[in-house]
């Protein structure tokens, strides 16, 4: 009986601290039902027509920086990317679909791990398909906050996503774990069909990835 209590205690204990880790995320807010778009991907920087973006980018994992060029090309319902040194050596090449399939092309070999590959895909996939597009989105909104609020939740887990009321594009994402955030993406910048800079961390795990725009286009994307 006594291992019983302690155990209903402890569930308790559980269950009111994820309760007030969920709401402290989006305290103030109210709900406005769900979300009113017809397509979820409307929120999200890189659509079908906005064509290839280019971005500097620095991965640091695990102690290991790599950096150079990183393609975002979207290619009928699926988007590719492409990450480069700046001399052409050849990172890691991934293709997403919105229903979260990935296909790892090609991974070096310093990064070919289960793991790592698995969390920068959930983490590209993320940065691609902002909301997601299953009829669970929930919107939040606060009067004096220029954002609206979206919960939504896939197989991938639940999201939490930030967008402008005038903008309609994603201005942060964060991505729940069981007790705190596990990881977050910022997107900077509403003059241009791209964010001008991205970055995505981790708290659980050392994963920091920052991009940056650049107006310059190179070779295209190929197998």
């Amino acid at each position: 009986m006594r291992s019983l209590l302690r155990n209903l205690a402890f569930s308790s204990l559980v269950l009111a601290i994820l309760s007030s880790c969920s709401e402290s995320l989006y305290k103030g807010y109210e709900s406005t039902g769900q979300l009113t778009s017809n397509d979820p991907a409307e929120h999200s920087w890189f659509l079908n027509n906005t064509g290839r973006t280019l971005y500097k980018c620095s991965v640091d994992v695990y102690g290991n920086n790599f950096s150079g060029l990183l393609f975002i090309k979207p290619l009928g319902e699926t988007h590719r990317i492409l990450f480069i040194t700046e001399t052409g050596l050849k990172i890691f090449d991934m293709e997403f679909s919105r229903n979260k399939e990935m296909k790892t092309w090609y991974c070096m070999e310093a990064l070919n791990r289960k793991t790592i590959t698995r969390t920068l895909g959930n983490d590209l996939y993320l940065m691609l398909y902002n909301i997601a597009d299953n009829g669970t989105a929930h919107t939040y909104t606060k009067a004096e906050d220029n954002r609206v609020f979206v919960r939504s939740e896939d197989i991938g887990g639940r999201r939490y996503c930030f967008f402008g009321r005038s903008t309609g594009k994603t201005e942060e994402l964060v991505k729940r774990g069981s007790l705190r955030n596990k990881m977050a993406i910022s997107f900077f910048g509403a003059d241009g069909p791209a964010p001008d800079s991205l970055k995505l961390e981790h708290n659980n795990i050392k994963l920091t990835i920052q991009l940056n725009r650049i107006n310059e286009t190179g070779a295209e994307i190929s197998e």
